[in-house]
């Protein structure tokens, strides 16, 4: 009767069908008990956001689960997820945006596992197959961009956002970046250490310091 009310609420609300498939996903446990509004322990996604998280972080620790299988919330899963799913962000930012083609393979194995009673823990491990693997940038990217299409992480969304530095950790990372060349290896560590209490990390590579927002 729940699940009939959910419906009739839905649709008298919004005018149109509710959704062509419903698939039920098994208890969500919080603290060895299912979360439920009259446990006191029910989190909503507007917490989240009153935490400053992104809500899709929450979407990537949901299909990191089958849907039949109990999924534990704690927010040491939840900032696991963040972190990934910043990683995933990072990464598809560098991605070659320049006319590439989706693979058909990765396609084929990707269809494979949502068609294997939706196991989105396969697919999204085939996400990171597909970054570590040799395949051209931009055909990576298109491919991530399909897979997209059916996990909702909002790949691309992330093009246009630029990280703002500010003008104060720009100037530490300059002078960490002279003191490192100039062997000066404590104050290095001291700049390195007084970027990240202003809420940045500097990472050094080939190309130069390269800075970003501290997780």
């Amino acid at each position: 009767v729940h699940h009939t009310n959910e419906i009739a609420q839905s649709e008298a609300a919004n005018n149109t069908k509710m959704a062509n498939y419903w698939l039920h996903g098994e208890f969500l446990i919080m603290k060895d008990e299912k979360m439920a509004k009259s446990k006191g322990n029910f989190i909503t996604l507007q917490t989240l956001k009153e935490k400053g998280i992104n809500p899709l972080a929450y979407r990537y620790l949901l299909l990191t689960t089958h849907y039949r299988s109990k999924l534990i919330f704690n927010w040491k899963n939840l900032d696991a997820a963040i972190s990934a799913l910043d990683s995933l962000y990072e990464q598809f930012k560098k991605l070659d945006n320049a006319g590439g083609e989706s693979n058909e393979d990765f396609e084929k194995q990707f269809v494979a596992s949502i068609n294997d009673d939706l196991n989105t823990p396969k697919a999204l491990a085939l996400v990171w197959k597909l970054l570590k693997s040799s395949l051209p940038s931009a055909t990576k990217r298109a491919t991530l961009l399909k897979f997209d299409q059916v996990l909702g992480l909002q790949f691309a969304s992330q093009e246009n956002i630029k990280l703002e530095v500010p003008k104060l950790v720009k100037t530490l990372a300059t002078k960490r970046e002279r003191a490192r060349r100039a062997e000066e290896f404590e104050e290095a560590d001291r700049l390195r250490k007084e970027i990240e209490e202003n809420g940045f990390t500097v990472t050094d590579t080939a190309n130069g310091p390269r800075i970003t927002k501290k997780k």
